[in-house]
């Protein structure tokens, strides 16, 4: 019998318990840092206009909102309804669950590399998550993908977790609940359960109570996804224009998952240098950067969900295995220092025979193999090899941070781009608004025309979020409002001269270019704004006119 390791037992050092803490709490911070600076430079876009409008309905309408489209959006858009009832529909208010959430997924991810690998692998793999611009693209997005990444992560190690002591239930109840806000947050990440399922049979095999509890769990937390698939299947048809984009090069994938291509490429590059097929933890991170793409890519002829923003969850097994390489290149740095080839000179001495009797004896492969090497240490082990790690690499962390601030550098285009004002080809509504805004007077109406970059459907709802602390002005040719159908998309009026009765001046939103800025509009409005009004005041933006049309002497109304 061994005798147990000092300081296994009671409260760890204040030294161990630093240590161990600083793989979490470090990438955290700094990735909340990063997102959060210039978030606000940055417009929203087409779909964050959604979540604000949706999270603006009242219960009824959003009912009948979810009951045409976005229904697998239904737990997003409830939670950001009631946060926006907390804490305001501000453009940081939006954004920040979506900052807090990979903020958490960086403390996460340093978490489970600390589990799988070590705590220096750990922190690496957090940091370099925290620098790449993707992160901070969908950081400062109020959508759901922040959420579904950070939830994958949770679910990872909650798995091994309960892997620790399979046959107790209490260990799978919190996996089985992350499960559920796995599929709550995106179907399609859903796809992560078969990296979990390598991960299982490479732990224990195919015959085992941990493989069944794994199954009953799983399905449990399935079980109330169950509803939005069954919904999301009836409302298939909202991502028909994933199809009708086209298909996405690998360049065009590999720059949107990460943020930018070099720092993608030189990822892909450190991650499938530490791949060793015959290790399970390596195993199960490849497998979880590859299987849900190929599950999506395969379900392509059936529905096209292949878009790289839903992919997004895949990013932290790859910045796992490439904090694995750096952290082996950093190892190898260090062992070339004097005092490293001194400490392995006095290292050197005969096996103990019971050590060797042990290893020999130590049987097939065990749920330990995939814990990772934390897991298989104990107590005060396990914390004084944290310690060590973090704190005696000198020169090996010389290398690892050196190796981060290059990417960072390489990264700061992207960082840019994703800060820029509005993301990607979006029309710029806000800028729409503030040209307005001075020059608005009591009484002015709004129209909307153009068919590009969402045409009058995205328009309308971004221009009332940007407008929306002011009354008015009124959107003149709605006969029935969006909200009030439970849609994102207004029923306008049959006779617009009807409605534009009274109205002696109108704002023109529109994406149509200058020489017409009444093109793709319907012909009756038209042929109204023409021959009724005059342009007085004209300003183009990104995507998007701002006319402002003035009628000198209104006719008359009809008994």
């Amino acid at each position: 019998m061994t005798r147990p390791q000092p300081h296994a037992f009671g409260p760890a050092p204040f030294g161990a318990r630093l240590a161990r803490s600083l793989p979490i709490t470090i990438p955290a911070l700094v990735t909340l840092l990063v997102v959060l600076v210039g978030h606000d430079r940055r417009a929203l876009w087409r779909d964050e206009y959604a979540t604000w409008w949706a999270a603006s309905l009242t219960t009824d309408q959003l009912e009948l909102l979810l009951s045409k489209v976005d229904a697998v959006f239904a737990p997003f858009y409830l939670f950001t309804r009631a946060w926006v009832a907390l804490f305001g529909d501000g453009l940081t208010s939006l954004r920040l669950p979506s900052a807090l959430a990979m903020a958490a997924a960086a403390g996460l991810i340093g978490a489970l590399g600390r589990r799988l690998f070590s705590p220096g692998a750990g922190l690496v793999a957090g940091l370099l998550f925290a620098l790449l611009p993707a992160v901070s693209r969908y950081g400062e997005e109020a959508r759901p993908y922040a959420f579904a990444l950070a939830f994958a992560v949770a679910g990872a190690l909650a798995l091994l977790r309960a892997l620790e002591q399979p046959e107790r239930w209490r260990r799978w109840a919190p996996y089985a609940l992350i499960v559920t806000a796995i599929g709550w947050s995106h179907l399609v990440a859903l796809t992560v359960l078969a990296a979990y399922a390598v991960a299982v049979l490479g732990a224990v095999g195919l015959r085992s109570t941990a493989l069944r509890n794994w199954v009953l769990a799983t399905a449990a937390g399935g079980l109330p996804v169950l509803p939005l698939l069954w919904l999301g299947k009836r409302q298939t048809g909202q991502i028909g224009w994933i199809g009708d984009r086209g298909e996405e090069s690998i360049r065009e994938f590999i720059t949107s998952i990460f943020g930018s291509l070099w720092v993608g490429l030189a990822v892909l590059g450190l991650a499938l240098l530490a791949v060793r097929l015959a290790e399970p933890r390596r195993r199960f991170l490849l497998a979880w950067a590859l299987l849900p793409p190929a599950a999506v890519l395969a379900l392509t002829p059936v529905i096209n969900m292949m878009l790289s923003r839903y992919l997004l969850f895949t990013v932290p097994a790859w910045v796992l295995l490439a904090a694995c390489t750096l952290r082996q290149a950093s190892a190898r740095v260090a062992a070339l220092t004097p005092a490293a080839r001194a400490a392995a000179a006095r290292a050197v001495s005969p096996v103990p025979p019971t050590t060797a009797a042990r290893r020999a004896v130590a049987g097939p492969l065990s749920a330990k193999a995939i814990l990772g090497g934390e897991a298989a240490q104990t107590g005060g082990s396990a914390r004084r090899g944290a310690v060590r790690a973090l704190a005696g690499d000198g020169p090996g962390w010389a290398v690892s941070l050196g190796a981060l601030a290059v990417l960072a550098l390489a990264g700061l285009p992207g960082q840019v781009e994703a800060r820029t004002l509005p993301a990607g080809n979006q029309a710029d509504l806000r800028t729409a608004a503030e040209i307005m805004r001075p020059r608005l007077l009591p009484g002015d109406a709004i129209a909307y025309g153009g068919e590009s970059h969402g045409g009058p459907r995205t328009f309308r709802r971004g221009m009332t979020f940007e407008l929306r602390d002011l009354d008015g002005p009124k959107d003149v040719f709605v006969s029935v409002r969006g909200q009030d159908r439970g849609s994102f998309e207004a029923v306008e009026c049959a006779d617009p001269a009807e409605c534009a009765q009274g109205v002696t001046r109108i704002w023109l939103v529109t994406s149509a270019p200058d020489r017409d800025l009444f093109a793709a509009m319907p012909v009756a409005r038209a042929e109204l704004l023409r021959d009724e009004f005059t342009t007085v005041f004209a300003q183009r933006t990104q995507g998007v006119a701002v006319a402002l049309l003035v009628r000198e002497q209104p006719p008359a109304s009809q008994p």
